[in-house]
Protein backbone atom coordinates (compact mmCIF):
# COMPACT_ATOMS: atom_id res chain seq x y z
CA UNK A 1 0.00 0.00 0.00
CA UNK A 2 1.76 2.86 -1.13
CA UNK A 3 -0.53 5.40 0.58
CA UNK A 4 -3.14 5.47 3.19
CA UNK A 5 -6.72 6.29 2.61
CA UNK A 6 -8.50 8.29 5.43
CA UNK A 7 -12.41 9.24 5.61
CA UNK A 8 -12.57 13.07 8.06
CA UNK A 9 -15.47 13.82 9.21
CA UNK A 10 -16.97 17.09 8.06
CA UNK A 11 -19.67 17.77 9.95
CA UNK A 12 -19.27 20.56 12.00
CA UNK A 13 -15.58 21.45 10.07
CA UNK A 14 -14.28 24.24 8.09
CA UNK A 15 -13.01 23.28 4.62
CA UNK A 16 -10.48 26.26 2.85
CA UNK A 17 -10.63 26.43 -0.98
CA UNK A 18 -8.33 29.06 -2.43
CA UNK A 19 -7.24 29.73 -6.47
CA UNK A 20 -9.06 30.63 -9.23
CA UNK A 21 -10.65 29.04 -12.03
CA UNK A 22 -12.62 25.76 -13.55
CA UNK A 23 -10.05 23.79 -11.42
CA UNK A 24 -11.78 25.39 -8.02
CA UNK A 25 -15.02 24.99 -9.19
CA UNK A 26 -14.60 21.35 -9.97
CA UNK A 27 -13.38 20.91 -6.11
CA UNK A 28 -16.15 23.13 -4.91
CA UNK A 29 -18.65 20.97 -6.78
CA UNK A 30 -17.28 17.80 -5.19
CA UNK A 31 -17.45 19.28 -1.48
CA UNK A 32 -21.16 21.03 -2.27
CA UNK A 33 -24.13 19.57 -0.53
CA UNK A 34 -21.74 18.27 2.30
CA UNK A 35 -22.20 19.19 5.99
CA UNK A 36 -19.01 20.91 5.71
CA UNK A 37 -18.56 24.85 5.64
CA UNK A 38 -17.05 26.00 2.39
CA UNK A 39 -14.45 28.96 3.23
CA UNK A 40 -13.62 30.41 -0.36
CA UNK A 41 -10.50 32.14 0.70
CA UNK A 42 -9.19 34.63 -2.17
CA UNK A 43 -5.55 35.04 -3.65
CA UNK A 44 -4.42 37.66 -1.30
CA UNK A 45 -5.64 36.17 2.13
CA UNK A 46 -4.45 32.53 0.69
CA UNK A 47 -0.60 33.05 1.39
CA UNK A 48 -1.15 34.28 4.84
CA UNK A 49 -1.06 31.86 7.28
CA UNK A 50 -3.38 33.21 9.74
CA UNK A 51 -6.80 32.89 7.18
CA UNK A 52 -6.10 28.90 7.13
CA UNK A 53 -6.14 28.57 10.85
CA UNK A 54 -9.54 26.67 12.13
CA UNK A 55 -9.52 24.91 8.85
CA UNK A 56 -9.13 20.84 8.65
CA UNK A 57 -8.45 20.50 5.00
CA UNK A 58 -7.22 22.61 1.91
CA UNK A 59 -8.07 23.13 -1.80
CA UNK A 60 -6.19 24.86 -4.17
CA UNK A 61 -6.40 25.27 -8.08
CA UNK A 62 -4.63 28.15 -9.54
CA UNK A 63 -2.97 28.02 -12.71
CA UNK A 64 0.22 30.14 -11.29
CA UNK A 65 2.46 27.39 -9.66
CA UNK A 66 4.05 30.24 -7.80
CA UNK A 67 1.09 31.48 -5.71
CA UNK A 68 0.15 27.85 -5.42
CA UNK A 69 3.37 27.26 -3.82
CA UNK A 70 3.13 30.29 -1.52
CA UNK A 71 -0.48 29.44 -0.49
CA UNK A 72 0.23 25.73 -0.13
CA UNK A 73 2.87 26.71 2.17
CA UNK A 74 1.15 28.92 4.24
CA UNK A 75 -1.42 26.26 4.95
CA UNK A 76 0.89 23.76 6.16
CA UNK A 77 2.23 26.77 8.64
CA UNK A 78 -1.37 26.71 9.90
CA UNK A 79 -1.34 23.02 10.36
CA UNK A 80 -3.89 22.91 7.53
CA UNK A 81 -2.96 19.62 5.13
CA UNK A 82 -3.10 20.87 1.62
CA UNK A 83 -4.47 19.34 -1.93
CA UNK A 84 -2.91 21.34 -4.96
CA UNK A 85 -4.65 20.78 -8.35
CA UNK A 86 -2.54 19.10 -11.13
CA UNK A 87 0.42 19.74 -8.25
CA UNK A 88 1.44 16.36 -6.65
CA UNK A 89 4.65 17.78 -5.40
CA UNK A 90 2.80 20.69 -3.39
CA UNK A 91 -0.05 18.12 -1.97
CA UNK A 92 -0.27 16.79 1.37
CA UNK A 93 -3.02 14.42 0.06
CA UNK A 94 -4.62 13.56 -3.36
CA UNK A 95 -8.18 13.52 -4.75
CA UNK A 96 -9.53 10.16 -5.21
CA UNK A 97 -12.25 9.33 -7.55
CA UNK A 98 -15.22 8.68 -5.70
CA UNK A 99 -18.90 7.09 -5.60
CA UNK A 100 -20.64 9.00 -3.45
CA UNK A 101 -23.60 7.73 -1.71
CA UNK A 102 -24.12 9.83 1.56
CA UNK A 103 -23.10 8.43 4.26
CA UNK A 104 -21.18 5.55 2.54
CA UNK A 105 -18.54 6.73 0.09
CA UNK A 106 -15.86 4.68 -2.26
CA UNK A 107 -13.07 5.74 -2.70
CA UNK A 108 -10.68 5.19 -5.97
CA UNK A 109 -6.57 6.34 -5.83
CA UNK A 110 -3.54 6.33 -7.09
CA UNK A 111 -1.86 8.46 -4.81
CA UNK A 112 -1.41 11.09 -7.86
CA UNK A 113 0.14 8.53 -9.73
CA UNK A 114 -2.49 7.50 -12.55
CA UNK A 115 -6.10 9.45 -11.54
CA UNK A 116 -7.29 7.94 -15.16
CA UNK A 117 -7.38 4.60 -13.91
CA UNK A 118 -8.95 5.43 -10.33
CA UNK A 119 -11.78 7.40 -12.20
CA UNK A 120 -12.09 4.42 -15.02
CA UNK A 121 -11.85 1.93 -12.03
CA UNK A 122 -15.10 3.64 -10.49
CA UNK A 123 -16.73 4.37 -14.00
CA UNK A 124 -17.17 0.63 -14.10
CA UNK A 125 -18.85 -0.35 -10.13
CA UNK A 126 -20.76 3.01 -9.83
CA UNK A 127 -23.27 1.15 -11.75
CA UNK A 128 -23.67 -1.60 -9.10
CA UNK A 129 -23.87 0.38 -5.90
CA UNK A 130 -27.25 0.74 -5.15
CA UNK A 131 -28.12 4.73 -4.81
CA UNK A 132 -30.06 3.70 -1.61
CA UNK A 133 -27.04 2.10 0.14
CA UNK A 134 -26.00 5.51 2.00
CA UNK A 135 -29.24 5.09 3.72
CA UNK A 136 -29.49 1.60 4.50
CA UNK A 137 -25.87 2.71 6.29
CA UNK A 138 -27.41 5.98 8.11
CA UNK A 139 -30.65 3.70 9.18
CA UNK A 140 -28.07 1.23 10.77
CA UNK A 141 -26.04 3.50 12.14
CA UNK A 142 -29.12 5.41 13.76
CA UNK A 143 -30.06 2.21 15.63
CA UNK A 144 -26.45 0.84 16.45
CA UNK A 145 -26.68 2.19 20.22
CA UNK A 146 -29.77 -0.96 20.47
CA UNK A 147 -28.10 -3.58 18.28
CA UNK A 148 -24.77 -3.03 20.62
CA UNK A 149 -26.87 -3.48 23.68
CA UNK A 150 -28.52 -6.53 22.68
CA UNK A 151 -25.62 -7.98 20.78
CA UNK A 152 -22.66 -7.02 23.14
CA UNK A 153 -20.42 -9.62 21.52
CA UNK A 154 -18.75 -7.90 18.41
CA UNK A 155 -18.68 -11.29 16.18
CA UNK A 156 -22.40 -12.17 17.62
CA UNK A 157 -23.13 -8.47 16.23
CA UNK A 158 -21.46 -8.83 13.27
CA UNK A 159 -23.20 -12.09 12.30
CA UNK A 160 -26.70 -10.42 13.02
CA UNK A 161 -25.83 -7.49 10.81
CA UNK A 162 -24.86 -9.88 8.28
CA UNK A 163 -28.09 -11.47 8.43
CA UNK A 164 -30.05 -8.20 8.06
CA UNK A 165 -27.87 -7.14 4.94
CA UNK A 166 -28.86 -10.21 3.14
CA UNK A 167 -32.45 -9.68 4.42
CA UNK A 168 -35.79 -8.18 3.29
CA UNK A 169 -34.59 -5.69 5.62
CA UNK A 170 -31.82 -4.26 3.38
CA UNK A 171 -34.14 -4.58 0.31
CA UNK A 172 -36.86 -2.34 1.76
CA UNK A 173 -34.29 0.75 2.22
CA UNK A 174 -32.81 -0.04 -1.04
CA UNK A 175 -36.37 -0.28 -2.69
CA UNK A 176 -36.73 3.52 -1.05
CA UNK A 177 -39.87 1.86 1.27
CA UNK A 178 -40.30 4.11 4.33
CA UNK A 179 -38.89 4.28 7.30
CA UNK A 180 -42.12 2.79 9.63
CA UNK A 181 -42.39 -0.05 6.64
CA UNK A 182 -38.45 -0.50 6.85
CA UNK A 183 -38.28 -0.10 11.52
CA UNK A 184 -41.31 -2.63 11.41
CA UNK A 185 -39.36 -5.28 9.22
CA UNK A 186 -36.80 -4.74 11.36
CA UNK A 187 -38.30 -5.30 14.29
CA UNK A 188 -39.36 -8.93 13.21
CA UNK A 189 -36.12 -9.54 12.05
CA UNK A 190 -34.52 -8.69 15.62
CA UNK A 191 -36.94 -10.46 17.58
CA UNK A 192 -36.82 -13.18 15.25
CA UNK A 193 -33.85 -16.00 14.92
CA UNK A 194 -31.02 -14.44 17.15
CA UNK A 195 -28.58 -16.44 15.65
CA UNK A 196 -28.75 -16.87 11.49
CA UNK A 197 -27.63 -20.45 9.99
CA UNK A 198 -23.99 -20.14 9.26
CA UNK A 199 -22.57 -20.68 5.76
CA UNK A 200 -19.98 -22.76 4.39
CA UNK A 201 -18.18 -22.17 1.15
CA UNK A 202 -15.51 -23.54 -1.28
CA UNK A 203 -13.74 -21.83 -3.54
CA UNK A 204 -11.62 -24.01 -5.75
CA UNK A 205 -8.03 -24.34 -4.62
CA UNK A 206 -5.26 -22.57 -6.62
CA UNK A 207 -8.30 -20.43 -8.08
CA UNK A 208 -6.45 -17.04 -9.91
CA UNK A 209 -7.65 -14.34 -8.09
CA UNK A 210 -8.87 -12.73 -11.65
CA UNK A 211 -11.13 -15.41 -12.17
CA UNK A 212 -13.26 -15.27 -9.00
CA UNK A 213 -17.17 -15.13 -9.29
CA UNK A 214 -18.94 -11.69 -7.37
CA UNK A 215 -20.44 -14.80 -5.50
CA UNK A 216 -17.10 -15.83 -4.38
CA UNK A 217 -16.07 -12.00 -3.75
CA UNK A 218 -18.67 -11.51 -1.83
CA UNK A 219 -18.42 -14.69 0.25
CA UNK A 220 -14.78 -13.52 0.85
CA UNK A 221 -15.72 -10.00 1.97
CA UNK A 222 -18.28 -11.54 4.55
CA UNK A 223 -15.99 -14.70 5.81
CA UNK A 224 -15.72 -14.77 9.42
CA UNK A 225 -12.89 -17.94 8.79
CA UNK A 226 -10.89 -18.85 5.99
CA UNK A 227 -9.13 -21.92 6.00
CA UNK A 228 -6.56 -22.46 3.67
CA UNK A 229 -2.84 -24.57 3.39
CA UNK A 230 -0.15 -21.83 4.62
CA UNK A 231 1.52 -20.19 2.21
CA UNK A 232 -1.13 -20.70 -0.76
CA UNK A 233 -3.89 -19.38 -2.30
CA UNK A 234 -2.44 -15.69 -1.05
CA UNK A 235 -3.87 -13.94 -4.09
CA UNK A 236 -7.40 -14.83 -2.63
CA UNK A 237 -7.06 -15.00 0.46
CA UNK A 238 -6.17 -11.09 0.56
CA UNK A 239 -9.16 -10.75 -0.74
CA UNK A 240 -10.90 -11.83 2.53
CA UNK A 241 -11.77 -9.72 5.49
CA UNK A 242 -8.72 -8.76 7.32
CA UNK A 243 -10.63 -9.21 10.22
CA UNK A 244 -11.36 -13.20 9.24
CA UNK A 245 -9.37 -15.94 11.31
CA UNK A 246 -7.13 -17.61 9.46
CA UNK A 247 -7.09 -21.46 10.04
CA UNK A 248 -5.09 -24.28 8.59
CA UNK A 249 -7.03 -27.47 7.44
CA UNK A 250 -6.40 -29.22 10.96
CA UNK A 251 -6.88 -26.61 12.75
CA UNK A 252 -10.48 -26.05 10.98
CA UNK A 253 -11.87 -29.76 11.34
CA UNK A 254 -15.07 -30.62 10.45
CA UNK A 255 -16.12 -30.37 14.53
CA UNK A 256 -14.83 -26.97 14.90
CA UNK A 257 -16.59 -25.99 11.53
CA UNK A 258 -19.64 -26.93 12.56
CA UNK A 259 -19.77 -25.68 15.58
CA UNK A 260 -19.09 -21.83 14.05
CA UNK A 261 -21.63 -22.59 11.38
CA UNK A 262 -24.11 -23.21 14.38
CA UNK A 263 -22.69 -19.78 15.74
CA UNK A 264 -23.98 -18.37 12.24
CA UNK A 265 -20.41 -17.78 11.19
CA UNK A 266 -19.54 -17.76 7.18
CA UNK A 267 -16.30 -19.88 6.98
CA UNK A 268 -14.65 -20.09 3.47
CA UNK A 269 -12.38 -23.26 2.24
CA UNK A 270 -9.56 -22.71 0.04
CA UNK A 271 -8.72 -26.26 0.31
CA UNK A 272 -10.60 -29.74 -1.21
CA UNK A 273 -13.24 -29.80 0.43
CA UNK A 274 -13.91 -33.32 0.55
CA UNK A 275 -13.25 -33.73 4.26
CA UNK A 276 -16.15 -31.49 5.21
CA UNK A 277 -18.49 -33.12 2.79
CA UNK A 278 -17.56 -36.43 3.96
CA UNK A 279 -18.08 -35.48 7.90
CA UNK A 280 -22.13 -34.39 6.06
CA UNK A 281 -21.14 -30.72 6.25
CA UNK A 282 -22.59 -29.10 2.99
CA UNK A 283 -20.57 -26.95 1.38
CA UNK A 284 -21.70 -24.62 -1.46
CA UNK A 285 -19.39 -24.64 -4.35
CA UNK A 286 -18.68 -21.09 -5.69
CA UNK A 287 -17.47 -20.85 -8.98
CA UNK A 288 -14.95 -19.11 -11.30
CA UNK A 289 -16.25 -16.44 -13.12
CA UNK A 290 -17.67 -17.26 -16.57
CA UNK A 291 -19.66 -19.88 -15.00
CA UNK A 292 -21.34 -18.57 -12.29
Amino acid sequence: MDVFPAFFPLAGRRIGLAGDGEGLEARLRLLAGGPAELVRLAPEEAVSPGCWTGLVLGFIAHPDEAFAARASEAARQAGVPVNVMDRPALCDFTVPALIDRGALVAAFGTGGASPLVAARLRAELEPRVPEGIGRLARFLDARKTDLRRRWPDPGERRVVLSALLEGPVAAAVLEGRSDDEVQELLEHALTGSTRPPGRLFAIPPQTPADLLSLRALRALSSADVLVSEPGEGHDVAVLARREARRLSPGAAGPPVVSGLISEGRTIVLLVDPGPWRTAGLSAEALPVAGNA
